[in-house]
């Protein structure tokens, strides 16, 4: 029997697995890739507060610092300078950290091993997957923005979501600027260029629309040519209703701790797991499962940290986007001259 089950082995499950053995408790870990960090899913832009969440990070995960945004929208532009650093990280490394880190804590791991469904017991659960069968106490849902265990569990909800694509390019790049690009090729979102130095930069978009044409056209526009895409995945963003049930939590992009203008989620993420963790330590320590324990201990506690962000973000996209390229150019002409405030936000709470 093990005391937690996490499923998916990404930022948020590897992070609640690691806090959870290092107490001494049985932990396994189900990834349905073979190979943990692959297929890469993000870019791996973070604030500062990356250090504060994992002070022991090592530091040969930091690719690049960068301190300056430029906002290109037709022939509008404007750049805005971050009063604290922004880290480029190598987001398969981070990933491999995470995971190794939990199980140098004990943590078991299956990889390859594709989570199937589940069967309720009186006081524990059966977790079947294509390999085996595994019990467990408390079951982790980190199996992302379609998460199978939400929609078992009924916690899955239906909201917007967007399909990014990333491609790591040669070209001439500014080291220390993002780019954020606005336009028809990325209704509703944005394209992205970020740089690993001067030399390379991962360069991708996300849409609704047809984005590997939208890919082609962006990056023809940006460095005039097109290179396959090496990274992909689902950003899906909103104010889960619950993250909990009996014996279950929901943690990561499974429960849409995401930020919905920019689609970041490693660190609201990383805030998360770590609720997760100390709400499964406490159920463990006092042999409480409800649904209850966990709406008190772990869902009530990150919505007191980010559901404020997350609402604010949803509405200052549909401010931003409300009328299509309208609104848009309407906010490029404007946005200038509130440089000075724009400089001071919270990247991470805006």
């Amino acid at each position: 029997m093990y005391d937690v089950v996490i499923i998916g082995a990404s930022v948020a499950g590897n992070s609640v697995a690691g806090i959870v053995a290092k107490k001494g408790y049985r932990v396994l870990l189900i990834e349905e890739h073979k190979k943990i960090g692959f297929p890469s899913k993000c870019t791996g832009l973070v604030s500062y507060r990356i250090k504060e969440l994992l002070p022991e990070l090592d530091e040969r995960i930091i690719q690049n610092e960068v301190n300056r945004a430029e906002f290109v929208f037709k022939d509008k532009k404007f750049e805005l300078k971050s009063k604290n650093p922004m880290y480029v990280l190598d987001r398969v490394k981070l990933d491999k950290f995470l995971f190794d880190r939990a199980i140098a804590f004990g943590t078991e791991a299956k990889l390859g091993e594709k989570f199937i469904r589940v069967e309720k017991f009186t006081s524990s659960y059966k977790i079947f997957t294509s390999n085996g069968e595994y019990n467990a106490k408390i079951l982790v849902g980190a199996d992302g923005a379609f998460s199978q265990v939400a929609k078992i569990f009924n916690l899955y909800e239906e909201k917007e979501f967007f399909i990014g694509v990333q491609a790591t390019v040669d070209s001439k790049f500014e080291k220390d600027k993002v780019e954020l690009w606005f336009g028809d090729f990325a209704k509703e979102f944005f394209g992205w260029v970020v740089p690993i130095n001067e030399r390379y930069a991962k360069i991708g978009l996300a849409t609704k629309g047809d984005v590997y044409s939208n890919f082609k056209k962006f990056l023809r526009k940006r460095v005039r040519k097109f290179v396959q895409p090496d990274t992909g995945g689902i950003i899906k963003f909103g104010l889960i209703k619950s993250s909990v049930a009996e014996r279950v939590l929901l943690v990561g992009d499974a429960a849409m701790q995401v930020k919905p203008f920019s689609g970041g989620g490693i660190i609201y993420s990383l805030i998360a797991s770590q609720l997760a963790a100390l709400a499964i330590l406490k159920a463990l320590a006092k042999n409480d499962f409800s649904k209850e324990f966990f709406e008190e201990n772990y869902e009530k506690e990150w919505k007191k940290k980010l559901a404020w962000p997350i609402r604010k973000g949803l509405f200052i996209r549909k401010l931003f986007y409300g009328l299509g390229e309208f609104s848009i150019g309407f906010w490029f002409s404007i946005l200038p001259y509130f440089k000075f405030l724009l400089e001071r936000l919270d990247v991470d709470f805006y």
